[in-house]
């Protein structure tokens, strides 16, 4: 019981940049991650389009109050928004994050805890975690879940649920995410044979397979000579070039068009299958065959409303549970993923929703400015509704007094 107690209580260590070094050239970075399906292009896009729209997500941190949400002062507030730890940036932080959610199923964080204050937070390698639900009472907590991490040095260490931050994809036990890979093996296997395809196309001059004829005798040791022969005359580098045949041999090429096949039809639909699973977008794939420019910002706002508000979900929920304290909770702190990186549009349609709501009284002038980073100007803080000569909230009215006195 001493023995998980102290394994339990031990944080990660500030590290040097030689023993930084020193640990990532003492493994086999591809092996620690397992075979990757990054070598298919699809895979890869759509990855890439994930990650960093994950990743140029700022996290604030807001207090809900009577007047709604403020933005509030935490200490987490800097980790989240410059620097996690000594060695990555916030951007680098979440890319990483999200990359390890989708490719393994799980992404966890540690943090490091003084003074009362958490003082950076740690992504570990998720291969290297193992998940146990100690439903026997062994540890401290019965039924409680405890996260098994395996260091190069320090061995296995052991961490209670509320030490890590856990981001999941597609869990269903709400306690151990699935990787994405797991159900889409078969179709991005179609891609890698059809790149593969490509590829030998190209390597033999887009030359389709040739029958040689021999009317002499022809045992096996004849047979291989004459296809090693006629294989050396093939390629890229012979393409278009005169070949020379002794007398006995015909020569006939097979006619294989990957028209024939409808490969490209096939593969088409191999680059959708995996473009849905990930939620991205054809336009995102370069695909604009069902795409217009007027279209184009309507598929983008379906992308955050379809595909990133669910994962922007998971990722509040689970850092205000983990990194700020019952206090902090219970007094309306929360974290929150400000989506308008999403939904920020053209210059034009910025400044004629900004229009609407300032004329229509719920929207300052100065949070307009503020959104475009603009500096503060006095007087521009209060409500106000006109259409043509605007007056503030609280005066509306007061111009029809005096009419209103004469009528009289």
């Amino acid at each position: 019981m001493g023995i998980f107690k102290r394994k339990i209580k031990n944080e990660a260590e500030t590290l040097t940049i030689q023993q930084i070094n020193d640990f990532f050239d003492s493994q086999d970075v591809l092996s620690a991650m397992g075979k990757s399906d990054l070598t298919a292009a699809t895979y890869y896009a759509c990855m890439q389009i994930r990650c960093s729209a994950l990743a140029k997500i700022p996290f604030k941190l807001y207090r809900q109050d009577g007047d709604g949400a403020q933005s509030a002062d935490h200490s987490i507030s800097e980790l989240l928004k410059f620097r996690p730890n000594p060695y990555t940036t916030a951007h680098d932080f979440l890319w990483a994050t999200e990359f390890q959610r989708l490719e393994y199923g799980n992404a966890f964080w540690v943090y490091n805890f003084s003074g009362g204050k958490i003082t950076a937070l740690y992504l570990l390698n998720s291969p290297a975690v193992e998940i146990m639900v100690d439903n026997a009472g062994i540890l401290d907590k019965p039924n409680g879940v405890y996260y098994i991490y395996t260091d190069e040095k320090k061995g296995r260490l052991i961490y209670p649920a509320d030490r890590v931050v856990h981001f999941k994809n597609f869990s269903m036990n709400g306690i151990k995410g699935t990787p994405l890979k797991k159900y889409l093996y078969d179709v991005i296997m179609q891609e890698k044979y059809a790149q593969k395809v490509v590829k030998e196309k190209y390597s033999k001059g887009l030359q389709d397979p040739i029958v040689v004829f021999y009317t002499g005798d022809l045992n096996r040791e004849k047979s291989q000579a004459i296809k090693k022969k006629f294989a050396s005359l093939g390629g890229a580098e012979n393409a278009g070039k005169v070949v020379p045949l002794q007398a006995g041999f015909e020569v006939k090429q097979l006619e294989t068009k990957l028209v024939n096949s409808q490969f490209f039809e096939l593969n088409g639909l191999t680059t959708r299958h995996i473009a849905n699973a990930f939620g991205v977008k054809s336009f995102q794939l370069n695909d604009m065959e069902k795409s217009t420019y007027s279209n184009i910002e309507q598929q983008n706002r379906a992308f955050y409303s379809d595909t990133m508000q669910n994962v922007l979900t998971c990722y509040e929920q689970e850092m205000t549970y983990k990194l700020l304290s019952t206090a902090d909770r219970k007094s309306g702190i929360f974290v929150k993923g400000n989506a308008d990186v999403f939904l920020r549009s053209d210059i034009e349609s910025r400044y004629r929703s900004y229009q609407i709501g300032i004329l229509s009284g719920f929207l300052k002038i100065s949070e307009a400015r503020k959104k475009e980073d603009l500096p503060f100007v006095p007087g521009t803080d209060k409500l106000i509704i006109g259409n043509g000569a605007s007056i503030p909230l609280e005066d509306l009215g007061k111009q029809y007094e005096k009419g209103g006195a004469n009528n009289e």
